[in-house]
């Protein structure tokens, strides 16, 4: 055991771990801009420096580099570690556009609360009379600007180890250090998932997510467009913590409440996209066992790992599930069913999608994703971008009545909610493919072996009498690992389910920020999740599973047809090429 001691309090430890690391485990603060626990590496900032005295000498060190050693005293607050991380952050200062009025970080900027604490000051005020040189907005999912950059390093870390594409990387231009992707393209154009994981990594607003708020509050004030909106599974798990109501509260009512103040025409649910894919994937992966493959079916609701599979794994594309993610599947009844229901002209109808990920823009936007001449989905605005509509129309969210969707596209399953955590996507499936094939209501429907945030989890499941093996891979990162390791050699896949962010979508890039104190307090991604399981645990059987669904299976009776035939083929199906 090794003896340190820390602004007089004397701690033991056994772990090979940094300064910083083990004030945190022991509630002492040391006040940190470029560490993030899940992965650090850079270590850029300076901000953590210590006092340290060891073997009678003392000396100021950057306490997340410094490994603990027996004997050390550590000071956290002298008079010399006060001036020196004031003068840091003076000096940061210098190099950012200090502007927090308008600022979409202001309420968990992690650099803002550090000028506060530390009452430091620009020694000479960084300026700009023009941000255009300094904003790169090319991308459709992400926007970069450089006033606002403390070069942390922060998202070179995130996108090197949790999605292993290390598309960001510090470069210079015209002199200066900046953030970009290799070459100063548009990360679109790059290996780049789109996944945001670096904005959420990032501790101020040097990165975030390209804004369609402006898309639909243009046709919110259209009176010739009907405007419907409809939230992703994670949303209801995240939302709460934008209006101080803590980690894990369920506020699925509240939203669709807050939704039609907002002025929206009819409130659906994007987890009655997720009970059509099922559906159709289910049906699918039903297809390809009688047909002897093509295997693994994998699935393609995320799409960040779709763009993972067409830039790193093409000739695994047409082994991708023809069934459209549960946001363009629910885009294209939204333009064709829906409108035909309500006798609504198609091209009045404005589809709008709430989203945890910031990929979904890039998806809605590709060129590919029309019907009938007519975009799926119109506009799609993260957790984070929900939140600001409801503060700037000063709606008391925290005090809202519960209120429930609109019932023709509203409807969902337990299935439907647990796909926004790992392995729920696959669980869902199995519930469906599993009754079809043995033809029974089954009540064994909990499939435990894929949920947990192991990075790699394998299973085998028996339908019909026959075993298939399966396997869910939760993190880019990961998927990297799977498929070096040649498991795909060793053993036949039958089913595998992948998504890009470390957790599922829970973890998603366009979700409430959390700081690097509060993610080592708070196992964010199982909180949120929890609430997703308990909706499903908390249904009736028969509303446990995406073919139970009564609105969908009207859908289907009365304008789709046949899951995976038809007109349900055409519109609901979509394979991804080369």
């Amino acid at each position: 055991m090794k003896k340190i001691v820390i602004n007089g309090v004397q701690i033991e430890t056994d772990e090979n771990i940094s300064v910083l690391q083990l004030a945190r485990k022991n509630n002492i603060d040391i006040p940190a801009l470029c560490f993030l626990e899940e992965c650090n590496g850079v270590t850029k900032c300076a901000v953590c420096v210590v006092e340290i005295e060891q073997e009678g000498k003392t000396k100021l060190s950057t306490s997340c580099t410094t490994m603990v050693e027996d004997g050390m005293v550590v000071t956290t607050n002298s008079e010399k570690v006060q001036e020196m991380v004031k003068k840091r952050i003076s000096s940061l200062l210098d190099k950012h556009e200090f502007k927090c009025g308008a600022c979409k970080r202001r309420e968990n900027c992690e650099f803002l609360k550090l000028v506060i604490k530390t009452k430091a000051k620009a020694t000479t005020p960084f300026v700009v009379e023009d941000k255009t040189p300094y904003i790169d907005d090319r991308s459709k999912s992400l926007v970069f600007d450089r006033t606002k950059c403390v070069e942390c390093g922060r998202c070179i870390d995130a996108c090197k180890k949790k999605t292993g594409t290390c598309t960001l990387e510090f470069t210079k231009q015209d002199g200066k250090r900046i953030v970009a992707a290799k070459d100063m393209q548009c990360v679109d154009d790059t290996n780049c998932l789109l996944c945001g994981q670096c904005i959420n990594a990032c501790p101020v607003d040097a990165l975030s997510e390209k804004l369609h708020i402006d898309r639909v509050k243009t046709a919110l004030a259209d009176p010739e467009k009907h405007v419907i909106v409809a939230m992703a599974p994670s949303v209801r798990a995240a939302l709460g913590e934008l209006f101080n109501m803590g980690y894990g509260v369920d506020v699925t009512g509240k939203i669709y409440t807050a939704l039609r103040q907002l002025g929206f025409n009819k409130v659906f649910d994007i987890n009655f996209g997720a009970d059509m894919t099922i559906m159709e994937e289910a049906t699918e992966l039903i297809q390809r066992i009688k047909a002897n493959g093509p295997f693994p079916m994998f699935t393609s609701c995320c799409p960040g790992w779709v763009r993972q599979t067409e830039n790193y794994f093409p000739e695994l594309l047409g082994n991708l599930s023809s069934a459209k993610s549960p946001q363009q599947i629910f885009g294209a009844a939204s333009k064709t069913y829906y409108p035909e229901i309500e006798k609504i002209d198609p091209k009045n109808v404005f589809t709008v999608t709430i989203m945890p990920c910031t990929s979904k823009k890039f998806e809605a936007d590709r060129p590919e994703f029309e019907v009938n001449g007519l975009r799926e989905i119109d506009a799609v605005i993260t957790t984070r971008e929900l939140a600001k509509m409801i503060k700037d129309a000063k709606i008391p969210f925290a005090k809202l009545e519960d209120s429930q969707a609109d019932p023709a596209m509203g409807e969902y399953s337990g299935a439907g909610v647990i796909f926004g955590a790992t392995g729920g996507v696959m669980e869902a499936a199995l519930r469906t493919a599993k009754d079809f094939v043995e033809n029974a209501d089954l009540e064994d429907i909990e499939y435990t072996a894929v949920r947990g945030l192991e990075g790699i989890k394998e299973a085998t499941v028996n339908i019909g009498g026959n075993d298939y093996n399966i396997a869910v891979v939760n993190g880019s990162i990961n998927l990297f690992e799977f498929m070096k390791s040649e498991k795909m050699k060793e053993k036949q896949y039958h089913f595998i389910e992948v998504m890009a962010c470390i957790g599922g979508c829970v973890n998603g890039g366009g979700q409430p920020h959390v700081s690097s104190v509060e993610r080592d307090k708070v196992d964010i991604k199982t909180v949120r999740a929890s609430v997703l399981y308990n909706q499903d645990k908390n249904s009736t059987l028969a509303k446990r599973k995406s073919h139970k669904n009564t609105a969908l299976l009207k859908m289907y009776e009365t304008y789709m047809g046949k899951p995976g035939e038809g007109l349900a083929h055409k519109l609901l199906h979509h394979k991804y090429t080369k």
